[in-house]
């Protein structure tokens, strides 16, 4: 008997599944290999929206929580898994410091925000006005995540890379069974496959397409992530993420050209130096209609779950997420009404 199924293999699946393993429940988790939006996210997590200089929502909460989840997980993977870096927002002219230096006092930005813009030069970059510095920042290294996480339970015989088969899901009041496995509970973490579920395919995903370059840049040494109209991360050695794009009216979800020359057109805005473009990747996002990710139960099927639409910021929210629905499933406390997907009841 397990407590719970886990099918995806995303950002979502593997906090999950690390959610419920920490809490001391056992898993049974299936991934089908495919490679979805996870596998070409850089993982910047950042708690400030800046284009407005505004807090996401529950950013304070968000973080939090990630902190001490992504150590505790390092601990079981004898490694790592996030890389806390400041981000830096290139400002386009005066208007947008002044703007910046005046939010930045907000009750709900001044522990996210510096006050004071800073003048220091990056060498290789050009920013005449400066930048302002946001806090408590940096990456997930998410492939490492996810294939460290997968052998960790793998090794616990916990993990099955494996398609799922609903037809062999059965469901009953109190547990469900799936092939030679019974369990309390199955959440369907699967992205951009939602729509193929038959118990949660008409919630209101959107897919958004984002793609990204990965560049080799060797007189650049970057100490932060410098964010501009699109942002630039260190990455390894000499490489670097350039990214993102959003894309909702997307045709194919192969890497673009139109992509590729409008990231190449806005990095060299403030890129001084030579550089080579090593790779090109692109993947859908599930994002949702009201920018709220999708949790909660099925209406006639209790023991089934969702987790899903943890858009482009799932480093961020996801451990967050995770622990409002074990702490929905086993302690009975509500959903965020923002995040329950009740508020789509008539779809």
């Amino acid at each position: 008997m397990k407590d719970v199924i886990i099918v995806g293999g995303g950002i979502s699946g593997t906090t999950l599944a690390w959610q419920w393993f920490l809490q001391g429940k056992s898993v049974q988790w299936y991934a089908d290999g495919i490679k979805s939006s996870s596998h070409v996210a850089a993982g910047v997590f950042n708690p400030v929206v800046l284009k407005r200089f505004s807090p996401i929502w529950k950013a304070q909460e968000q973080l939090d929580f990630m902190f001490p989840f992504y150590k505790e997980v390092g601990k079981y993977l004898e490694t790592s898994v996030i890389e806390l870096l400041p981000v830096w927002r290139r400002f386009h002219d005066s208007k947008e410091r002044a703007t910046w230096t005046r939010k930045s006092v907000r009750e709900d930005l001044d522990n996210l925000m510096l006050t004071e813009p800073t003048d220091d030069a990056i060498d290789g970059i050009k920013a005449d006005n400066g930048y302002g510095i946001v806090r408590h920042t940096g990456w997930l290294d998410t492939l490492s995540y996810m294939k460290s996480s997968m052998d960790f339970f793998t090794s616990r015989n916990e993990f099955f890379e494996e398609g799922f088969d609903y037809d062999k899901l059965f469901i009953s009041d109190d547990l469900v069974t799936y092939k030679d496995i019974t369990a309390k509970a199955v959440i369907f973490a699967e992205g951009n496959q939602l729509p193929h579920n038959p118990w949660f395919h008409k919630l209101p995903l959107q897919g958004n397409k984002g793609e990204i370059l990965i560049i080799r840049c060797p007189g650049l040494q970057l100490q932060q992530i410098v964010k501009s109209s699109v942002f630039l991360m260190p990455y390894r050695d000499d490489l670097f993420w350039v990214g993102a794009t959003y894309d909702r009216e997307y045709e194919s979800v192969q890497p673009s050209q139109k992509a590729k020359d409008f990231l190449i057109s806005k990095l060299e805005t403030f890129l001084e130096l030579p550089y080579e473009i090593i790779d090109h990747k692109s993947g859908i996002r599930p994002t949702t209609t009201d920018r709220r990710p999708f949790l909660g139960s099925h209406k006639e099927f209790k023991n089934l779950y969702v987790f899903n639409g943890m858009g482009s910021r799932a480093s961020l929210i996801a451990p967050w997420a995770s622990k409002c629905l074990f702490d929905f499933i086993y302690e009975g406390i509500s959903l965020p009404a923002e995040m329950d997907i009740f508020r789509f009841e008539d779809q």
